[in-house]
């Protein structure tokens, strides 16, 4: 009798489980796919018309300070707010209001051609929007902190298409190991097809550009520790100029100036050098750095706008530009090498993100997920070395 009572209490708990896994899978693949077909209409306008885009920045940015001062006042410290709940979940969800803050807070800032990214948006939605799952059900602060796990692998596999470094990731940046890996795949999984197969997501394959199927080599190995240093020591500089430009405007006490002031300094940078290459995510000089060497300034100058628009205030985060950063220093540097530009270039863009975030893991299932075996061996090293060379810090310390 207690035998048969237990079996029905398990299978009670799976079947919920079951169902709490496909409706955040359901939901946030549907949300997922609603902002990348945002983002890539608003990528379009911003392109046919970049120089009356980019003057009015400085509206969009104070657009968002209006929409999260009003709408979104306990949802302001975004990736941070979610990290807490997800450390020590309280009694309330988060904000309702997270997620359709975020998503148009993003929009905005590509609008006007700022560079951020969309991985913060990604996570903030994903949690979000499996928190609100939480008010239906009746779940203990352990569940709760699972399906908030699983809806942060969601929304990143439905940004990026890539599950496993989705799951790997909800687990390594809040330095969690356990057995919430599985539900976290599952759901990452199922959110990414979604996306794909409904809703009609296309993620940029870079499988095309790793034709030659280059083998690990000793040499090779030896090349790709030197990389990993570089690109630790970029991860590294790019931590210190968000730290030092989040420093320098929260001395602007008003969000308002705060934000007229940074916009107004990206506008005259991006007009006065002719710079609309730097703007918006960089997947533009992602694709164009494997076909070529990029300028050895150009990750530079990235970092500093990605620092200066995120310090300012615009929405997004910072891991595509990461991705950027990496992809052109990796173009930078291959012809140093004896390795074929586009392992230089995978592996930076991978690994500047693992140093920068503190999560190699992610990033060498991510580099499997996206540039094949060879690429994601090499990866492994470069990732880990650059993780290393930036220490304790990362996007994430900080909460």
């Amino acid at each position: 009798m207690h035998a048969q009572g237990a079996q029905t209490t398990i299978a009670r708990l799976a079947l919920r489980w079951v169902m709490l896994i496909l409706s955040t899978s359901l939901l946030i693949g549907a949300c997922g796919a609603a902002f990348l077909h945002a983002l890539e209409w608003t990528t379009e306008i911003f392109k046919a018309y970049p120089t009356g885009f980019i003057l009015a920045l400085p509206v969009w940015g104070l657009l968002t300070v209006w929409a999260y001062s009003t709408f979104a006042t306990t949802s302001a410290g975004g990736v941070k707010t979610l990290i807490a709940q997800i450390r020590l979940p309280q009694s309330e969800p988060l904000p309702q209001t997270m997620a359709p803050t975020i998503l148009g807070g993003t929009i905005l800032a590509h609008l006007g051609g700022a560079s951020v990214g969309r991985e913060g948006t990604a996570l903030q939605m994903g949690g979000a929007c499996a928190d609100q799952l939480s008010r239906y059900c009746k779940l203990t602060p352990s569940e709760r902190q699972t399906l908030l796990l699983c809806g942060v692998s969601a929304g990143f596999a439905a940004v990026f298409g890539t599950p496993l470094a989705a799951a790997i990731f909800s687990l390594e940046f809040i330095k969690r190991r356990t057995w919430q890996f599985i539900p976290c795949l599952m759901t990452a999984i199922l959110a990414d097809e979604i996306g794909q197969k409904i809703f009609g997501v296309q993620h940029v394959d870079y499988h095309g550009y790793f034709q030659s199927h280059a083998l690990v080599t000793i040499t090779g190995l030896a090349w790709v520790t030197a990389l990993g240093v570089a690109f630790g020591y970029a991860a590294w500089l790019y931590l210190k100029a968000a730290r030092d430009g989040r420093a320098a405007f929260a001395r602007i006490l008003n969000p308002y100036y705060r934000i007229l002031l940074g916009s107004g300094a990206f506008i005259v940078i991006i007009m006065w050098w002719n710079l609309t290459a730097y703007t918006g995510l960089g997947l533009s000089s992602i694709s164009e750095a494997f076909a070529q060497p990029s300028p050895a300034y150009f990750w530079i100058l990235k970092i500093f706008l990605t620092a200066l628009c995120l310090a300012a205030g615009f929405k997004g985060g910072e891991v595509t530009p990461l991705f950027c950063i990496g992809a052109t220093l990796g173009a930078c540097l291959s012809p140093l090498t004896n390795l074929p530009i586009e392992i230089c270039v995978g592996l930076g863009f991978v690994s500047v993100f693992a140093g920068a975030g503190a999560v190699p893991i992610a990033c060498t299932a991510m580099a499997f997920e996206m540039f094949g075996f060879a690429t994601g061996i090499y990866a492994l090293a470069a990732c880990f070395v650059s993780t290393l060379i930036v220490g304790k810090q990362s996007l994430y310390s900080e909460s």
